[in-house]
């Protein structure tokens, strides 16, 4: 179900409800104070983020953004609940640029709180199985394109000119999952998907060298791309191939331009989109409760 934003802004008004939720997330389960070991409550403590034990010899208080990427920020929790709310909602993402201008705080800020939000959506660490699809491709800018000066600097210097490769594999009905990496050569390829995909795994790839060695591992179907042998029932590699069509959409049109040391961050973020996006209303959750885990 879509998650719209009169249900966001109804459901999380304030900063205190925020709070509550974080706190609620954290300790519901906890069964009774870690500090007197009775079974109480916990009272919201006036003008601090904290809850006190209503013990009275105790009084212990509890943190609920202690650990969390809400720890020691001056920025308000609407605001940072409501940043989790636009990069799980939008198809493509959003810059840093629009997160200042809806939010009124500085580029650096909103930049961070960016990349502090990506974080929370790594890939997962569970093995991929069943029909899994895996895929390269190469993402940056062409020379052409790039300022003279920049131009000028690769010519000297031989930097800067090559694509940053990215190989992605993707579950059929299940998660994406996307890495970054110097090279694509049998022996980094080997070591991406003997990590990640379950021995015995039935795998669609193109017809690349790299990928000769997986039929000793794994029920290895190559797709001829170079014969115009696309598909055949369900023998294709076209959701890995639209995964690559949304991430390079969300770095060319929503950021323009992403630095390779952040690439990854942005590879999980389109991932974890990708993995998720039947699920509306449940990727706010999903990451909000990654944040205080």
């Amino acid at each position: 179900m879509k998650y719209t934003i009169n249900q966001f802004r109804k459901q999380y008004p304030n900063d205190d409800v925020c709070l509550d939720k974080i706190f609620e997330l954290r300790y519901t389960k906890v069964p009774c104070c870690p500090q007197c070991s009775q079974e109480t409550t916990f009272k919201r403590v006036k003008d601090r983020r904290s809850y006190v034990c209503s013990d009275k010899d105790c009084q212990y208080q509890l943190y609920p953004t202690a650990g969390t990427v809400f720890e020691k920020t001056r920025t308000s929790l609407v605001d940072w609940f409501y940043v989790i709310y636009l990069m799980t909602s939008t198809r493509n993402g959003v810059s840093a640029k629009e997160i200042q201008r809806q939010l009124g705080v500085t580029y650096k800020c909103a930049w961070r709180m960016g990349h502090q939000v990506r974080k929370l959506m790594a890939n997962g660490t569970d093995l991929l199985s069943g029909v899994v699809e895996v895929d390269e491709a190469y993402i940056g800018g062409m020379i052409k394109n790039k300022h003279l000066s920049k131009q000028r600097q690769i010519q000297a210097t031989g930097r800067g000119k090559d694509k940053k490769p990215v190989v992605t594999m993707v579950q059929r009905n299940g998660e994406v999952r996307t890495f970054v990496v110097d090279s694509v050569g049998s022996g980094s390829m080997y070591d991406i998907i003997t990590k990640n995909v379950e021995k015995g795994s039935r795998l669609i790839t193109d017809g690349f060298n790299s990928y000769k060695w997986v039929g000793m591992q794994y029920q290895h179907e190559p797709v001829k791309h170079e014969d115009n042998y696309l598909t055949t029932g369900d023998k294709h590699t076209n959701s890995v191939e639209g995964f690559f069509s949304h991430l390079k959409r969300t770095i060319r049109g929503t950021h323009i331009h992403v630095g390779p040391q952040h690439l990854q961050k942005y590879a999980d973020e389109c991932s974890f989109k990708y993995t998720h996006r039947n699920k509306g209303q449940m990727m706010f959750h999903i990451i909000l409760e990654r944040a205080v885990s």
